[in-house]
């Protein structure tokens, strides 16, 4: 007995079915298209928030450091161990610190007492080099007026 050849139907171009399997493909092109955009996105608000931390981290030394130094028995020593103390905390090498005036030992009850820190945020990024952040800092400032012994 010989079988009968159906012939493959024809599916008409308004069918459902060609339709979903068309819209497949440019599904597919859209998300090739959307994904370098969103992760760009993505990893861009991880940077950012990344950095508000390291900000915050980097002002909260600079207060820390400037609450040591306006005591009246202060030395620079101590100042520059609590902002590396408090900066070691989120595991910050990289920080420049100025503390002014440079002898506090000299300075008099009411006087200024500086402490300023900057961190390239270069040196704090998760992916350097990724977004143009060259040359920016972060930059936290704290002055403090120096106690009296009495």
């Amino acid at each position: 007995m010989k079988r009968k050849h159906h012939p493959t139907p024809v599916i008409p171009v308004n069918h459902p079915n060609r339709r979903r399997k068309s819209r497949r493909g440019a599904a597919t092109v859209e998300f090739a298209l959307i994904v370098p955009v969103m992760l760009t996105f993505t990893f861009g608000l991880i940077e950012m928030g990344r950095i508000s931390m390291i900000k915050e981290a980097v002002v909260q030394a600079s207060r820390e450091g400037a609450r040591v130094g306006i005591r009246p028995t202060a030395s620079i020593e101590d100042v520059q161990t609590r902002v590396n103390e408090e900066l070691a905390i989120m595991n910050l090498t990289s920080a420049n610190v100025v503390i002014t005036p440079s002898f506090l030992e000299e300075a008099e009850p009411g006087d200024d007492i500086t402490v300023r820190i900057t961190i390239p945020i270069s040196e704090v990024s998760y992916v350097p080099g990724f977004f143009a952040f060259d040359g920016l800092d972060i930059v936290a400032e704290t002055v403090m007026r120096r106690e009296s012994t009495g």
